[in-house]
């Protein structure tokens, strides 16, 4: 499991999509934009750095902890249209295929598992 660098998140906010370096970054990529407090986050993070073993590739963003907190937190509502925590976004090869909130690990892994071997 990846940190989503500062420098990232900041493309992220002035370009209102995740950095091509993310995205491109395996053929099954994850990003996770939560807060540090959150249950759920706390729950998934047991499990997520598995996920290495199972061909995705996992970042993720504890935003409330970072000084862009709210021009972060604004870019995710506005133009991800999502106010909800954990948020999680799906690539496969670089294209988007879909997000969701809070999910189980089996979860998890089916949206990638819809036409995708794994």
């Amino acid at each position: 499991m990846r940190e989503i660098t500062d420098a990232q998140a900041m493309s992220l906010i002035g370009e209102k999509e995740l950095p091509e370096q993310i995205i491109n970054s395996g053929s099954l990529v994850a990003v996770i934009l939560t807060q540090d407090w959150c249950p759920q986050w706390l729950f998934m993070k047991k499990w997520l750095h598995q996920m290495e073993d199972e061909g995705i590739t996992v970042y993720y963003l504890a935003y409330n902890k970072k000084e862009y907190f709210r021009e972060f937190m604004a870019v995710k509502e506005s133009e991800f249209q999502n106010d909800l925590i954990p948020y999680i976004r799906y690539y496969v090869n670089g294209s988007f295929v879909g997000d969701s909130n809070y999910v189980s690990r089996e979860l998890f892994l089916s949206r990638f598992r819809a036409g995708v071997a794994l």
